[in-house]
């Protein structure tokens, strides 16, 4: 990936053994969020998904949705607020696919931080 944000955000991920199990740069993947924007419908494409340890166990990891950005506008915001608040809440209401979060980093050179406190936080609450 040429974008910086993003190869600062995979190193560290990649720095995070014992917190990250795995992860993948969502590109290609065909993995969307659907979002509405002015009455019409698109696709939001995040930027990772990454498993953690959480203090469930490796058989029950949280999926972490990754949005590394550094932008504030609509078209952002909507994608963001869907996948937070709508999307997190009804694929995990289904109890099908496992545990998921959402969130979204704005200093990726903070990013291995603000992964391990959502592993932390977990890990307490296990």
């Amino acid at each position: 990936d040429t974008d910086s944000w993003e190869q600062r955000m995979s190193q560290a991920l990649e720095e995070l053994k014992g917190v990250v199990y795995r992860y993948v740069k969502n590109q290609g993947l065909g993995f969307t969020i659907p979002y509405e924007l002015d009455g019409e419908t698109h696709q939001y494409v995040p930027d990772f998904i990454v498993d953690i340890e959480d203090g469930h166990g490796p058989d029950d990891p949280l999926h972490l949705v990754i949005e590394v950005t550094g932008k504030n506008d609509r078209a952002k915001q909507a994608k963001t607020d869907t996948a937070r608040t709508l999307w997190v809440p009804a694929v995990n209401n289904t109890g099908r696919y496992g545990r998921w979060h959402f969130v979204e980093i704005t200093d990726p050179w903070d990013g291995a931080n603000v992964v391990a406190s959502i592993a932390h936080a977990g890990a307490v609450t296990a």
